[in-house]
């Protein structure tokens, strides 16, 4: 601290004169407030042993300032009197000083002025620190705000105001300082922290709608900002904040000196107990969480935190006794509503809470607050604690000691007229797995991981669990799908769900008189976002949401890794007077339906979005039953298949046949093959089985799919249009040479033009298609190895490579006078004296061109390159191959 406070001393000398005297030199250092005793008499020692030195007047002025600093720590940021004398708003909320991020602090220093000192450091390349001023008449953003930055580079406090861009994008502009309105006292930069004080007088006077009057009762959120960039000029205009906080409430700046505590997951596991959804969320990114810890009077602190898309009314969470292990009653219950109160209830059965009365001197609200975020984000936040115990009300349970609660906590859209959420249906629910003793225990366990290794979930699988597997067989990490289901003692049935993908994984239900379609099917999904979902399949194209009725369905865990999605839940067999929800009880069997698809809906559900891979059992499952259940004939087959042939075509024959056409028509100039020219006969071959496999392919992959790709990704979509097109194209070019007219007659070089033109576009797109295919990072045939890709990128390489040695090999035998790499023989004259005239030429003809008189000269070194590229064709081309059986 003393360190700080030289550097805080020594800055303050560079901007001010010398020539003050040493009371001055005190009204400095504490900067209005009363100098110490001690400041004084040093004060007046200086003033009478240097009044004519003033190189001794200035060594007393440093030595006035360090003692007056060292017992008044006001204008070097410290934090005592937070609450009492000052505010303070820190960035983390626990910070006490050097460890802070950012903070801020404000005190009434009189003349109707208040003083701000603002700290930062932990942030690298820091280059700025900024408080702001929002009107309470704005629950939440960035804008409108008066704001106030200290740079690293500056000499005093700057001012700029955020601003809503025509566009509706978030801007800041520089704004001017009125005269006498706000007077810095200290602009400090070393080592990376910033330290800065300055008063602010509460309004003035000249019309200036933008410099906000903070006195009164006119309250306005605190913003807190830091940065690490700044423009040339050394203002933030449009720079955008490394890290920002902004207090819960709206401040009455000259008279409110408490920031009430926020939800925050600082500290969990640790300092105190966290509950979140999802399990990995650390902020504004979940969906909802919990947290509790100790307080020092012996309460408990509970803070609850929830935003959705959308409408939100209420974020609850409830105790339910250890004793009780499934369900959600009995339970005592505390909500956070929309009209930003503290409300309790009771869950009295399955189906229904009552409203409880909150006793008196129980809970104590600190913050309760709603406000809705751009993109129709709507947040609900409140901090409160309750008292462990009430005696003689066994209904408010006693959370000390050894007392163990299962945890609770849901979301809800709508509530009373009253303001409470009694008889209100949650919209999502989530129970914690272990009962905790909430004073002492704030670990929740680990759960467990998202991929089950080999043998996992399957382990008696036809014993005491049926099982449903892809690949059937399948033993965990290797499966691409799986879901098992299990009864349990009170009825419930729990399903575990494995999926390989981006979006989702479900299981269906079919009915046993519908033996063939994925409709009408009672849908569940466990998706990407961390949630279960119900849909119904309601025709063999289509499938709607549906509601999840209360109660009968409950998760247990839910986890999105390493591209899988696991979880597990259980349901309840039934439900009366809802046949959708079908029966799993007794006798009842059904087929199970089984899918994963890459993309979701805005709200979760996969209601409409069509899956990349789906199974059904080949017969119906009694779900009370345990035999393992058999699947239709594996179709990732066809899908590998579509994959192998496609590369079979384009990489393989498609190359080698180009290629041929392309560079070696000058080769065995008097033989034939089948009485064609050698080259000619050989690029037929190859293009025609190129068009009998991607053919194959273009057949098998619409049986596998069943129709087209899922609209929702892009890159399926890509793929698939491209195919479709290079199919097209493939067709055509072969219709073409059929009907070419005879080689000499005019419109034969028409035809060549055509010819050359749709077959080169149909390999090049037809190489990019499977790029797409491939992917970079995911490729469209789950499991295939990741460096596939990198693989045809070097065979794209490769290809190019060869190319232009061909290319080249060709322009120096140009270069020597002889056409097509070799000299043509002639009747009688020198081959060098008579040349065909290759620029009259259409490009290289097909087999009809009289080559006959060609020689051999150079025919070894093509010889040579041709088979480096058929083998390097066939390596890559296996390697490929191979991969995609693996997967």
């Amino acid at each position: 601290m003393l360190s700080l406070i030289a550097r805080c001393v020594l800055h303050q000398l560079q901007r001010t004169t010398l020539t003050r005297g040493a009371g001055e030199w005190v009204t400095v250092a504490g900067s209005g407030s009363a100098p110490t005793i001690l400041a004084w008499i040093a004060a007046l020692w200086c003033d009478y042993n240097s009044s004519r030195m003033d190189s001794r007047r200035a060594v007393c002025a440093v030595f006035v300032l360090y003692l007056a600093a060292s017992l008044q720590l006001t204008s070097c940021q410290d934090l005592t009197g937070c609450g009492g004398s000052k505010g303070c708003y820190r960035h983390p909320s626990d910070c006490t000083g050097d460890n802070c991020i950012a903070f801020v602090t404000w005190e009434n220093v009189g003349d109707g002025r208040t003083r701000f000192s603002m700290r930062a450091s932990q942030t690298e390349n820091l280059a700025w620190v900024a408080v702001g001023l929002r009107p309470e008449s704005v629950p939440a953003g960035m804008v409108p705000a008066d704001v106030y930055v200290c740079t690293k580079d500056g000499t005093g406090v700057e001012r700029s105001e955020n601003i809503l861009t025509d566009a509706g994008r978030w801007n800041s502009v520089a704004r001017y300082i009125p005269d006498n309105s706000v007077t810095t006292e200290l602009l400090s930069y070393a080592d990376n922290v910033i330290s800065c004080v300055f008063t602010r007088i509460a309004s003035i006077a000249t019309g200036d709608a933008t410099f906000y009057d903070i006195s009164g009762d006119n309250a306005y959120y605190l913003l807190l900002a830091v940065g690490n960039g700044i423009n040339a000029d050394g203002t933030i205009n449009s720079t955008y904040h490394a890290a920002r906080r902004e207090t819960p409430i709206a401040l009455k700046l000259q008279s409110d000196f408490v920031v009430p505590p926020e939800p925050e997951l600082l500290g969990c596991g640790t300092t105190r107990g966290c509950f979140r959804q999802p399990p990995t969320c650390e902020g504004d990114d979940c969906t909802a969480f919990l947290t509790w810890e100790n307080t020092a009077d012996g309460q408990t602190q509970f803070a609850l935190r929830a935003s959705l898309n959308g409408s939100l009314s209420w974020v609850a969470f409830g105790l339910r006794p250890a004793a009780t292990t499934e369900g959600m009653s009995p339970a005592d219950v505390y909500a956070c509503t929309r009209n930003s109160e503290v409300k309790r209830s009771e869950n009295v059965s399955p189906y229904d809470s009552a409203a409880r009365v909150i006793p008196a001197n129980t809970v104590t609200p600190s913050l309760a607050v709603y406000y809705t975020i751009p993109n129709f984000v709507t947040v609900i936040e409140c901090v409160f604690t309750r008292k462990a115990s009430l005696a003689g009300d066994a209904t408010f349970y006693d959370i000390s000691g050894d007392n163990a609660y299962y945890l609770l906590m849901a979301i809800g859209l709508d509530i009373n007229a009253d303001g409470t959420i009694a008889g209100k249906i949650h919209s999502q629910r989530w129970p914690a797995a272990n009962a905790l003793k909430l004073q002492s225990e704030f670990a929740l366990p680990t759960p467990p991981p998202a991929t089950p290794k080999p043998g996992g979930d399957l382990v008696g699988c036809g014993e005491t669990k049926g099982c449903f597997s892809q690949p059937t067989g399948c033993s965990g990490s290797n499966c691409q799908a799986y879901v098992t289901w299990q009864g349990l003692q009170d009825g419930q049935v729990r399903f575990v769900m494995m999926g390989q993908a981006q979006g989702w994984v479900a299981f269906g239900l079919r009915r046993s008189n519908i033996n063939n379609g994925m409709s009408p099917a009672d849908v569940y999904a466990c998706t990407s976002d961390r949630e279960v979902k119900r849909s119904e399949n309601v025709s063999p194209l289509n499938s709607e949401a549906r509601v999840i009725p209360a109660d009968t369905l409950t998760l247990e865990t839910i986890q999105f890794e390493n591209n899988a999605i696991t979880c597990t839940f259980t349901r309840q067999p039934f439900l009366q007077g809802d046949d959708t929800f079908y029966n799993i009880s007794g006798d009842n069997a059904y087929y199970v339906l089984m899918a994963i698809g890459a993309s979701i809906n805005a709200d979760g559900t996969i209601g409409g979005n069509r899956h990349t891979d789906r199974w059904s059992t080949t017969e119906t499952q009694k779900l009370t039953e345990f035999g393992a259940a058999t699947g239709e004939p594996d179709p990732v087959g066809l899908a590998k298949a579509h994959a192998s042939l496609m590369m079979i075509a384009w990489i393989g024959f498609a190359s080698i046949g180009i290629t041929l056409a392309r560079f070696f028509k000058p080769l065995w100039p008097d033989s034939k093959l089948l009485g064609q020219k050698v080259w000619f006969t050989i690029h037929r071959a190859c293009m025609v089985s190129c068009l009998l496999c991607f053919c194959a392919a273009f057949i098998l992959i619409f049986v596998y799919k069943r129709g087209f790709v899922d609209t929702g990704n892009a890159v399926t979509v890509a793929h698939a249009i491209c195919g479709i097109i290079v199919t097209c194209l493939g067709i055509a070019n072969p219709i073409m040479a059929i009907f070419r007219p005879h080689p000499g007659t005019p419109k034969r070089p028409i035809f060549n033009w055509a010819h050359w033109s749709v077959g080169t576009l149909a390999h090049l797109l037809g190489l990019v298609t499977v790029f797409l295919g491939i992917g970079y990072q995911t490729s469209l045939l789950s499991g295939l190895a990741s460096y596939s890709f990198f693989i045809m990128l070097a065979f794209v390489i490769f290809h190019v490579v060869m190319w232009v040695l061909f290319e080249v090999m060709g322009r120096m035998a140009e270069s020597k006078g002889r056409s097509n790499d070799m000299p043509l023989k002639t009747a009688g004259g020198d081959s060098n004296q008579q040349l065909a005239n290759t620029d009259t030429e259409p490009p290289a003809d097909e087999e009809g061109e009289n080559l006959s008189q060609i020689t051999d000269e150079g025919a070894a070194a093509k010889m040579i390159l041709l088979c480096i590229y058929v083998v390097g064709v066939v390596a890559f081309l296996i390697c490929l191959v191979v991969f995609v059986g693996l997967a």
